[in-house]
């Protein structure tokens, strides 16, 4: 069955879904890989999925998955040998219902259920689920990245007397994100950068990199001696973050991530990770870029957050850019015809001064209450 066929396919590397039924694909080139895998694209370890079989397939798994649950109903000799195959079958159809819907509840709690059980190796699932968030096609849905945070803490409690080292618990977090190294956690970060590249301003990619990072943070406040060097590890996180950003000037989703993160790691109260921060400069990176690209709301967005988590000098580098460049903008004085996006930035820029002037009424009314305190 073809079914069958896609599920044999789920350790590839990625999983795409292609337009059409697949004849201009596979038969392009007529190369024995093309013709072995036909309908199915299969090069290079990538798995590319005709749309039109697809949702053929997954009208056929839809039946085969429900009757693969029931419970058996023959003699009891025969039911370990029917029981061993529907749990193979459940794997097999739960697999193309994920790929075709990836937000399928009932599927992806068959495969936890089978998981716990110990009927699915967790090494292979999060391969598979990895392919899955690999794909434009799946890589927006939360309830996926929340499988694989339940998944990586199962794995952890499979092979716990394996790797006695991994993460404690994360704080906020509905589960555990542990790593058994530090060339586990770089996958993981690769693959969230996949999935935020194939699906711009994913907010549930973005959530999951930030739990992850928690989990880091949390496990050196308490174990500062662990074999992951956080500091290293948060130094390049938030270089290549601002990298990022620098590239994707409308994603909203990595401003308030690397705020977020970089408030976390304050509120730590650590010497040294707070020096990282420091050095990382956030607010004037914010306001170069506003200056560069003025029109991105979402470096608008940067440039008020970024505040939260500057230092002393912040008060300064705020008034140099409101009265060099934020208010000549916003009142349109100046030689601004060269600014892309005109209309927008005037807005955006009327808007940072507006959320400022409410931002410094706030801060006098509180420095009032504390002298007559």
């Amino acid at each position: 069955m073809e079914y069958q066929s896609i599920e044999c396919c789920v350790s590839s590397k990625t999983i795409e879904i292609l337009p059409g039924d697949g004849s201009l694909w596979t038969h392009s080139g007529e190369s024995s890989d093309e013709v072995s895998f036909a309908p199915f694209l299969f090069l290079d370890n990538n798995l590319g999925i005709p749309q039109k079989v697809l949702s053929q397939v997954y009208i056929y798994a839809v039946d085969v998955f429900k009757s693969a649950r029931k419970p058996p109903t023959r003699s009891s000799e025969g039911i370990q040998a029917n029981h061993d195959s529907s749990v193979q079958i459940v794997i097999d159809s739960s697999s193309v219902l994920i790929l075709a819907n990836p937000s399928h509840q009932t599927a992806l709690s068959a495969r936890k259920r089978l998981l716990k059980e110990e009927l699915i190796n967790p090494q292979a699932e999060l391969y598979f689920i990895a392919s899955l968030l690999s794909s434009q096609h799946c890589a927006k849905h939360a309830e996926l990245w929340y499988h694989r945070r339940w998944l990586l803490g199962s794995v952890y409690n499979t092979y716990e007397k394996q790797f006695p080292t991994r993460l404690p618990a994360v704080a906020g977090a509905s589960r555990h994100v542990l790593f058994a190294s530090e060339e586990g956690l770089q996958q993981e970060l690769s693959l969230l950068s996949r999935a935020c590249e194939l699906y711009p301003r994913n907010y549930f990619a973005w959530t999951h990199r930030l739990i992850c990072m928690r989990s880091l943070l949390s496990d050196h406040l308490t174990n500062p001696s662990h074999i992951f060097d956080f500091s290293l590890i948060l130094d390049q996180e938030i270089a290549g973050i601002k990298r990022w950003i620098e590239h994707h000037i409308s994603d909203y989703s990595a401003v308030h991530y690397i705020v977020t993160l970089s408030r976390d790691v304050l509120e730590s109260k650590n010497m040294s990770l707070q020096e990282i921060i420091s050095e990382g400069d956030m607010l004037a990176h914010s306001i170069t870029l506003v200056q560069e690209y003025p029109g991105h709301e979402a470096l608008w967005m940067y440039a008020r957050t970024a505040p939260l988590i500057a230092d002393a000098r912040a008060r300064e580098q705020i008034e140099q850019f409101v009265e060099s460049f934020v208010r000549p903008l916003a009142s349109q004085h100046g030689a601004w015809h060269d600014v892309v996006n005109q209309p927008e930035s005037l807005e955006y820029a009327r808007l940072y001064l507006s959320r400022r002037a409410k931002i410094d009424s706030s801060s006098r009314i509180v420095s009032k209450k504390f002298l007559i305190a």
